[in-house]
């Protein structure tokens, strides 16, 4: 019990700094000088960052879940 609470505090920890990190990204790509430098920061770095970082937030949450579920401990310790 203690080892999934833990791990439940980590999980949320991992989520709130995704999206800290998503807010921080397109507050970046909005601060940029004019509208070309906009799209170029969309396209290279926020989208492919974004993506990396809501699987990452999908990830932990499923694993949160697989966690919790009454067969979930067993199931995560046998990966």
């Amino acid at each position: 019990m203690l080892l999934q609470l833990s791990l439940t505090l980590v999980a949320l920890l991992i989520c709130a700094g995704d999206v800290a990190a998503l807010a921080v990204l397109l507050t970046w790509q909005e601060r940029a000088a004019d509208p070309d430098s906009r799209r170029q920061r969309l396209l290279r770095a926020v989208l492919p960052a974004t993506s990396v970082l809501l699987l990452v937030l999908l990830g932990t949450i499923f694993s949160l879940m697989m966690l919790w579920s009454p067969q979930g401990a067993e199931a995560l310790a046998s990966l």
